[in-house]
């Protein structure tokens, strides 16, 4: 079992755990670049320009200290970048290296889809939604860090979001490794399955389970066309299910990889990671890999000529995602 002490790490210890972070400042750029095709909501205020920079391993993190849009000020351990930036910071890293080096989910800096994609852009601003991830990569924002000719993925997190009680970045940082892994952007599979993924960092293994782990797997069609209708809370009734009946233990890895990550502190000392547990990673790794295939013969069979929004959100894709997760599942029973 792997122990987590109730200290905080010291400076020197964050410093090596999330990969020699340093503060940067750099001005008078108006907004985070290659933001993807998606836009912030219509409704949100008009963006203010961020001009400073926080370099977190592969992770670059654009705020403000003035206006709408600025983070809070609070520095306890004055190092010269706020608290929430890098608490933000410990929260997508950790997510980073949990899923990508230690579960091997497939890194989306690494996706064939994202040629040239070396860094995750975050942008912390104000915004009526808490975040939003981008499926299209774009041109790096230039930076001191930087290198000419960079390609960057980006996610836009709330100013409001407080990483010590919200799992937000986490949550926008999974749907970058869904975006790698495949086209498929259904809602009942993409936001379920990333609800599941937030018990990486958050208490407990698994949240609730509104369907029988036994089955009969496959569901119903009446299950299924009512599974298909929804979106967060497809995580209750299939993939909460599906890691229940695959990975009775649910314990995380005891590598000294977890044990590094265990000893990452917010800036309050609470642990990044809650506990160790997280059921079923296995199976939810296997389905995004079975995805990743399956999304060239949805492409081909379907008559897709590109894919665009439509089609990566279109419901004749749910019969391939669905067929795809029961096929693992069903390796997985078999075991």
């Amino acid at each position: 079992m792997i122990s987590i002490s109730s200290k905080p790490t010291d400076r020197t210890i964050w410093e090596a755990n999330m990969n020699g972070m340093k503060p940067t400042i750099f001005g008078m750029l108006l907004v985070l670049a290659g933001l993807g095709t998606a836009a912030l909501a219509a409704e949100d205020p008009p963006k203010q320009r961020l001009d400073q920079t926080f370099v977190a391993g592969k992770f670059r993190i654009f705020y403000c200290l003035e206006g709408p849009s600025a983070v809070p000020a609070d520095d306890a351990d004055q190092s010269g970048v706020p608290d929430r930036v890098e608490d933000v910071a410990r929260q997508l890293n950790v997510a980073y290296r949990l899923f990508c080096e230690v579960l091997k989910f497939p890194d989306p800096l690494a996706s064939e889809r994202y040629p040239g994609v070396t860094c995750i852009q975050v942008s912390l601003r104000q915004s009526k939604s808490n975040g939003t991830a981008f499926d299209e990569s774009g041109r790096a924002r230039a930076i001191p860090e930087g290198q000419p000719g960079e390609r960057a993925l980006s996610i836009a997190i709330s100013n409001r979001v407080d990483p010590q009680k919200n799992v937000t970045p986490a949550h926008e940082f999974f749907h970058l490794i869904q975006y790698g892994a495949t086209y498929f952007k259904n809602r009942w599979y993409l936001e379920g399955m990333t609800r599941w993924a937030e018990h990486a960092v958050s208490s407990g293994g698994l949240g609730d389970v509104r369907y029988p782990a036994e089955g009969p797997w496959p569901q119903s069609e009446s299950h299924q066309n009512e599974l298909t209708q929804l979106a967060y809370d497809a995580e209750f009734v299939l993939w909460n299910p599906i890691a229940q009946a695959t990975d009775p233990s649910g314990r995380l890895p005891d590598s000294a990889a977890m044990r590094e990550l265990a000893a990452v502190r917010y800036s309050d000392g609470k642990p990044v990671l809650a506990d160790m547990n997280l059921r079923g990673y296995e199976v939810m790794r296997e389905i995004l890999l079975e995805l990743g295939k399956l999304d060239d013969v949805a492409f081909q069979e379907l008559g897709y000529q590109s894919w665009s929004e439509a089609n990566q959100k279109s419901k004749q894709n749910d019969p391939y995602i669905y067929a795809g997760s029961m096929k693992v599942l069903q390796r997985f029973l078999d075991r």
